[in-house]
């Protein structure tokens, strides 16, 4: 494809991206109602990295010691980070638990910040999430399932940490395909056991695979074209729109309907993520 015209794609492979894992999210809802959704989480990373490792066929004889530690840093960062946004959203309309995973890339984004305006976007954010517990009196939402979500949300700040690191050490996909093998090595002990209730016949078959391609394999594939094309403070307004997205979703493709407070959480998040990422691009 010629570079002027992948650049003209580029923000709608970004926002494709970005709708992915919302859809891949609701997919893992249906998929494990019923059932220990660790299982999913693990078959998720195991499938993912099976099919990257065949498409990217890393090199592994060449690779030094520090390259495997950026690896299995990101592998561990990516399997808190699945792991627990599955139990979150096994007990959290979508929306709700994308709104507070937010709080990490958030809190990532104002290291290093020195303007007082740089800190007011992560208290915007927390904010909205206080709306979402009980404190705000809101008594529907599982407090376990909030936990989840912050939990994974620390996951998504070291994966963020993680993935600049390995994408120094390591060329092209290969640090993402040995990362992804990690998190499934890891995500092991927790889910083996319960993955095969997973694969009891076709249909649960396809969706697991749906899930794999969906929530890891093609989001993160595409993130890394269009990411050679799109300015980061772009990618950075475009991913503010996520937790929106991710409500939309629970709503059409699950049914999830949120009251008039949750959805002004996920806007401030969303307004948070957005002029976190205007500030930085005005410096």
């Amino acid at each position: 494809m010629p570079a002027d015209r992948l650049r003209w794609l580029a923000p709608f492979l970004v926002l494709l991206a970005l709708l992915l894992p919302p859809i891949g999210g609701g997919l893992a809802k249906e998929v494990a109602a019923g059932k220990d959704i660790l299982g999913l989480a693990f078959l998720r990373n195991a499938v993912g990295a099976a099919i990257l490792l065949a498409l990217v066929r890393p090199s592994l004889a060449g690779l030094t010691g520090e390259q495997w530690r950026a690896a299995l840093s990101l592998g561990a960062a990516l399997a808190v980070m699945n792991a627990s946004f599955y139990l979150a959203i096994a007990r959290l309309p979508l929306g709700v638990a994308v709104a507070v995973e937010f709080l990490g890339p958030l809190s990532v984004a104002v290291l290093g910040s020195r303007r007082p305006l740089d800190f007011a976007w992560p208290v915007l954010a927390l904010a909205g999430v206080l709306l979402l517990t009980p404190l705000a009196g809101v008594e529907h939402l599982d407090p376990v399932g909030l936990l989840f979500a912050l939990v994974a949300g620390a996951g998504w700040a070291a994966y963020i940490l993680t993935t600049a690191r390995a994408g120094r050490l390591i060329p092209g996909l290969d640090g993402l395909a040995l990362a992804l093998a990690f998190s499934a090595l890891l995500t092991a002990p927790v889910g083996l056991w319960s993955a095969p209730s997973f694969l009891t016949d076709s249909h649960t078959i396809l969706l697991v695979l749906g899930v794999a391609l969906f929530s890891t394999v093609l989001p993160y594939m595409l993130e890394f074209v269009a990411l050679r094309q799109v300015p980061t403070a772009v990618f950075g307004i475009l991913l503010s729109t996520e937790p929106a997205i991710a409500a939309l979703v629970g709503f059409l493709l699950l049914g999830e309907r949120l009251g008039l407070q949750a959805w002004t959480a996920i806007a401030l998040v969303s307004a948070a993520a957005l002029g976190s990422t205007l500030c930085r691009r005005s410096d």
